[in-house]
């Protein structure tokens, strides 16, 4: 369902769609949000991550978004699953928390549960996990409940009462109009207050710079400003760690494989942020509005206009930290060749001209792979795993369990 309505009348809102944009300007930040309200709805909870990237949930309607509201409730942990049986009702309420980013909220029956929270039990997790009133979830192994490996648990507690009748509302989680929303974070108005700051500053400076000139004048100067000439270098590098980007899409693939009905034929990854999967999607007996519904819980978006439906997901990405050294070209070539032959069949890895850019070299560098596992590929992550790549491409196909593609790195080295 879109909304919630507690019987004190505040309304939680499913956002139909949320998202990570990274703007530079606020004209261009008020552009996609327009661009995407189009699709998604004119309400909108925006918060601000950097300088230049934001968290934005869309709605149809106005409310607090669910989610969100539980995880503030909780302070906040990275990873989080939340579960409230609804009284009268074989319904429960779900949240799910992953890398401090709400991956699914709403109300579910409770015998749908373990089916959203299966995908979960493939992956590397920290959850702090709380559940009120009989709910499918247990700490330790039960009939017909489902539970995590203690590896994957970081706290499980049992709430002595449930929350939902009164969990407070969080201001900054409010979907309103856009407008409202730019007007109250100052994005897109004149900064009266600052504006009056800076000509009081410039009065002064103005000032000072009268009374210097009109009693002394000194020779002209310049300033000198010191340039690292490995600057393009750190910050190429700067960018998102390949060996992630792999394991990232394969665990958002996995997800994929669930749709009821049907089958994943290829993918695309599209780098940048927020980068994301493009997947084109065949039926084996499943209807557009199977997969509508699971697009709709999956926080996913579906083109249904082509042909052939592409299903489009959220890859999560993040800078890794600037390097402090630089390897020689040369052995980041060999080092990567070799780890590869273990795994891969040779003439696997190809090498492009590597044309000397000063101070730095780069060059292009293209594993192709045919009728792999998702092992082998997430091998491949390991092995590639510290060396100073870019992703520049990464796409194939899907048959039966195997993988066939390419994935194409930027290499960077002296």
């Amino acid at each position: 369902m879109p909304y919630i309505t507690r019987d004190d009348g505040e309304r939680f809102v499913i956002p139909s769609y949320r998202d990570t944009i990274s703007a530079k300007s606020s004209g261009l930040l008020k552009k996609e949000v327009a661009i995407l309200s189009a699709n998604y709805g004119e309400y909108i909870a925006l918060q601000r991550k950097t300088s230049t990237t934001y968290e934005i949930a869309f709605s149809t309607d106005s409310g607090y978004l669910f989610g969100e509201c539980v995880w503030d409730y909780f302070k906040r942990p990275y990873d989080m699953i939340y579960c409230e049986a609804i009284p009268n009702t074989s319904d429960a309420y779900l949240v799910i928390v992953k890398s401090g980013t709400v991956y699914l909220d709403g109300s579910f029956p409770v015998d749908s549960i373990p089916e959203e929270l299966i995908i979960f039990k493939t992956q590397q997790n920290n959850f702090s996990i709380y559940i009120s009133g009989d709910v499918p979830i247990s700490e330790t192994p039960q009939d017909g409940k489902f539970s995590f490996d203690e590896s994957s648990v970081s706290s499980f507690e049992i709430l002595p009462e449930p929350i939902f009748a009164t969990l407070p509302v969080v201001a900054a989680f409010q979907l309103q109009l856009i407008d409202v929303v730019f007007k109250s974070l100052g994005i897109g108005v004149l900064p009266i207050k600052q504006v009056s700051m800076v000509l009081v500053l410039v009065g002064l400076v103005y000032m000072g710079y009268t009374f210097i000139t009109s009693t002394k004048q000194l020779p002209e100067a310049f300033t000198i400003v010191a340039v690292n000439p490995y600057q393009g270098f750190l910050d190429q590098l700067s960018s998102p760690d390949p060996a992630k980007e792999i394991r990232n899409v394969l665990d958002v693939l996995q997800i994929v494989f669930t749709i009821p009905g049907w089958k994943p034929q290829s993918f695309t990854y599209d780098t940048g942020f927020p980068a994301k999967l493009r997947v084109p999607v065949t039926s084996i007996g499943g209807n557009l509005q199977i997969l509508l519904d699971w697009a709709y819980k999956n926080n996913a978006q579906v083109d249904v206009i082509s042909s052939i439906p592409t299903v489009t997901m959220l890859v999560v990405t993040s800078k890794r930290p600037q390097p402090t050294l630089i390897f020689q070209m040369q052995a980041v070539v060999v080092t990567m060749k070799d780890r590869l032959a273990y795994i891969l069949p040779e003439n696997s890895v190809n090498v492009g001209p590597i044309p000397d850019r000063k101070p730095f070299k780069d060059g292009a560098i293209t594993i192709t792979f045919a009728d792999i596992s998702p092992f082998v590929l997430d091998m491949v992550a390991q092995y590639i795993q510290g060396l100073p790549l870019i992703t520049t491409r990464f796409a194939g196909s899907l048959a039966d369990g195997q993988m066939s593609g390419t994935i194409t790195f930027k290499a960077l080295g002296n």
